[in-house]
């Protein structure tokens, strides 16, 4: 890939980075991701029980016109999603990680994995595999980030990673 091809605003990737919601709780910031993933070209895969409706007037809002162009699937488990992506590398967004997105590998394919605003993903797939588990560097006195906020913070470094190679810092 050129140069030019890379500095036109364009996202070149053969194969989209995936966006994850586990369980996503609050319709404004899941139909913010919705149209994060419609703008990037990136799958969005929501997991578990949802929270609210996508018909509800604050999803609706936050998506906008974007929602048909969003390539959706809704797991109505998390085995089903794990199966779904089990030939991907599924990166953890966390605040309890002590690797941030900063060091990791992100590679054209990959998923980011997001949880719950009020809690986070489950303890149990965190400690699963902790090599996976990354934070978004913060002031020590932040608690967290907004979840359309976190989405897009790693989705973007992991797009300008896959798409001009650039290695870990």
């Amino acid at each position: 890939m050129s140069e030019d091809r890379a500095d036109s605003g364009v996202l070149p990737l053969a194969e989209p980075i995936h966006v994850a919601l586990f369980e996503p709780e609050i319709p404004g910031n899941a139909g913010n991701v919705a149209r994060l993933c419609s703008a990037t070209g990136s799958p969005l895969h929501l997991i578990g029980r949802l929270g609210f409706s996508f018909s509800h007037p604050k999803a609706k809002r936050a998506v906008m016109d974007y929602w048909d162009g969003v390539d959706w699937t809704h797991h109505v488990a998390w085995e089903d999603f794990a199966s779904a992506v089990a030939s991907r590398t599924v990166w953890m967004l966390t605040t309890k990680a002590q690797r941030t997105i900063w060091d990791a590998p992100f590679a054209p394919g990959d998923v980011l994995l997001l949880g719950p605003e009020s809690r986070g993903l489950p303890d149990a797939l965190l400690e699963a595999d902790p090599a996976r588990c990354l934070r978004i560097p913060m002031v020590s006195t932040a608690r967290s980030l907004n979840l359309g906020s976190s989405a897009s913070i790693a989705l973007y470094e992991a797009l300008r990673r896959s798409v001009r190679g650039a290695p870990p810092s």
